[in-house]
C-alpha cells in the first residue's frame, strides 16, 4: 500500500486508528523526536485554466512532525492545527520506513478503515443528492406545455 493512500485513510478515518497504530510502536521501541510537532505555511500551488501556467494560490496552516526509530526516520504533516496526529503519522511512517514487523497486520486495519471512509462519502454524497435542485428556464417549461 502507498503511503499517500495509508496518510490519506490515517486523517480522514476513525481518530482511534492512528492512536492503535501508533501506540503498537511506543510500547516496543524507542521513538525519538527529531522535530516537535509544529505549524507551518505552505504555499498551494495552482494552475491558470487560461494560460496554463502554474501559480501559488494562497497559504495553507499545516502541522509537521519528524521522528526517529533506531535512526529511521518518519515524517507526518497534515493540514490544519493537529499536532498529535502530525505526531502519530510520524511514528506510523518511521515504523513503515523501518519495516518493523508490527506493520505487516496493519494492512487489514487500513484496508477497513478504507472501506467505512467509503460508505461515509457514499451516504454524503446520498445526502448531497437528495437536495438537489434542478432548475428549468421558462422556455424550456413552455416547450414542455406544448
Amino acid at each position: 500500500m502507498k503511503k499517500y493512500r495509508i496518510t490519506r485513510i490515517l486523517i480522514e478515518g476513525s481518530p482511534s486508528l492512528p492512536d492503535r497504530l501508533a501506540r503498537d510502536i511506543l510500547e516496543r521501541y524507542d521513538v525519538a523526536v527529531v522535530k516537535a510537532p509544529e505549524n507551518s505555511l505552505v504555499l498551494t500551488k495552482a494552475r491558470d485554466s487560461v494560460s496554463q501556467e502554474p501559480f501559488y494560490l494562497t497559504e495553507v496552516l499545516v502541522t509537521e512532525c519528524t521522528v526517529s526509530i533506531d535512526g529511521t526516520f518518519g515524517y507526518g504533516i497534515l493540514m490544519g492545527d493537529r499536532p498529535e496526529l502530525a505526531y502519530r503519522l510520524a511514528v506510523v511512517d518511521a515504523a513503515y520506513n523501518r519495516q518493523l514487523p508490527e506493520t505487516h497486520g496493519w494492512e487489514a486495519q487500513l484496508l477497513a478503515e478504507e472501506r467505512e471512509l467509503l460508505k461515509r462519502r457514499l451516504k454524503e454524497q446520498e445526502l448531497t443528492l437528495a437536495t438537489k435542485v434542478e432548475f428549468e428556464t421558462m422556455e424550456e417549461s413552455y416547450d414542455r406545455a406544448k
